[in-house]
């Protein structure tokens, strides 16, 4: 039988060196793990670290997140015919109630500022029915509630306890007196004791009695323009008035634009730009609101910009009375302090509370504003240029009304 050749030292040297070389391989690369491993726990710490929100104060408001929500409002109660659907208007009273347009559930509720239940008006058959209620003014010198039903085409009158009183315009109202398309009730405010109302083609002034005294706006051979000259307007959702200067502010939604009139109807400015082929063309994308703050200055809800940082850019854009940009900010979402198309915005009484119709969320939030508002965001300056147009109060937009 053969005999087994036995393997020499020298063909097993170079074995023992490969396996040596494998170890010395496996142990370098199990310490750089571990490196690796300290190295992320660190830096994840150092990120903890650096982030984490100041002892006691809201993550919100630790990043200058304005918006403090105060109260939010779904409803006098749990069932489908207690919550609020689609809220298109609110406004706060004298006393600092708060008056809701329950859109969807046709009729108007009021609260308390905490959100406790007290009333509901215009959900009865009969005088005084609401089916599209919008925009709502409460007058303390009378006692009376204004509510613009813009699908009714009239602005329905009640006591702050809920009883109906009438409508306007008058039932012998010359219809002449509005454009082709009829009266379209958008918003409604008590200036200098008028009761004024914007239309589609603009704004109208009412005497007590329910019959237009003068209309600022018209529109092109009767019909709404986009993009219409200075001196019209298209689907003016909103305006607000600057009690220590007169001027009045409108939210020209359709022509997406902001225009500011002195107390003669004269026009002062415009911010924004038409559609351009079909497309938006400017900064502003859908303004519908627009209140005066405590600090004289413009604030306008665009519903159409929705940002889920709201900070820098979002649904509330803040302007100085002569128009320049100062800041943006409000998220989209469903969390407290966020909106999904926003509508109307309301200040009470003292300056110190805010409330919006969150329409998509079904809800009306309450909400504080806190100081330093954040800084436009850089992207947003650029678009906002060339925006702004002063007209020097030369174009009159207070034509007679026919009729």
């Amino acid at each position: 039988m053969a005999k087994i050749a036995e393997p020499t030292e020298e063909k097993e040297q170079p074995t023992r060196a490969l396996r040596e070389e494998d170890r010395s391989t496996r142990r370098l690369l199990v310490t750089l793990m571990w490196l690796l491993g300290i190295a992320a726990v660190a830096l994840l710490g150092l990120l903890i670290w650096i982030l984490r929100p100041k002892s006691g104060t809201p993550p919100d408001q630790a990043a200058g997140y304005p918006i403090e929500v105060v109260t939010t409002i779904y409803g006098s109660g749990q069932k489908a015919n207690e919550l609020i659907k689609t809220p298109l208007g609110v406004t706060f009273d004298d006393a600092g109630n708060v008056w809701v347009s329950d859109t969807g559930q046709s009729r108007v509720e009021e609260y308390r500022a905490d959100g406790t239940f007290i009333q509901k008006i215009g959900d009865e058959e009969g005088l005084g029915k609401l089916y599209s209620p919008y925009g709502i003014a409460v007058d303390p010198a009378t006692d009376r509630v204004y509510v613009a039903d813009y699908a009714s085409g009239f602005v329905q009158i009640y006591s702050t306890t809920g009883q109906y009183i009438a409508h306007m315009p008058a039932d012998d109202q010359n219809p002449k007196a509005f454009g082709k398309g009829g009266f379209t009730p958008y918003a409604v405010k008590i200036v200098d004791g008028r009761i004024v109302v914007s239309s589609y083609d603009g704004l109208y002034f009412f005497d007590d009695s329910g019959h237009i005294v003068s209309r600022w706006g018209g529109t092109a051979k009767g019909r709404p323009v986009y993009g219409a000259p200075v001196g019209m307007f298209n689907f003016p959702d909103s305006f607000t008035v600057d009690e220590e200067t007169g001027n009045i502010y409108v939210a020209d939604t359709l022509n997406r634009r902001i225009v500011a009139l002195d107390s003669n109807g004269d026009w002062l400015w415009f911010s924004g730009r038409p559609d351009v082929g079909g497309n938006i063309a400017g900064f502003w994308q859908l303004p519908r609101s627009i209140q005066i703050g405590p600090d004289g200055n413009i604030y306008v809800v665009d519903t159409f910009r929705p940002n889920h940082t709201g900070m820098g850019v979002g649904h509330i854009v803040v302007l100085s009375p002569d128009g320049r940009l100062l800041s943006e900010f409000g998220r989209a979402g469903t969390q407290d302090g966020a909106f999904s198309m926003p509508d109307q915005l309301s200040l009470n009484a003292d300056g110190t509370l805010w409330a919006i119709a969150d329409r998509e969320n079904d809800r009306v939030v309450i909400f504080r504003l806190n100081t330093p508002y954040p800084a436009v965001d850089p992207l947003e300056v650029p678009k906002y240029r060339g925006m702004l147009v002063p007209t020097g109060g030369l174009i009159s937009s207070t034509p007679s009304p026919k009729g």
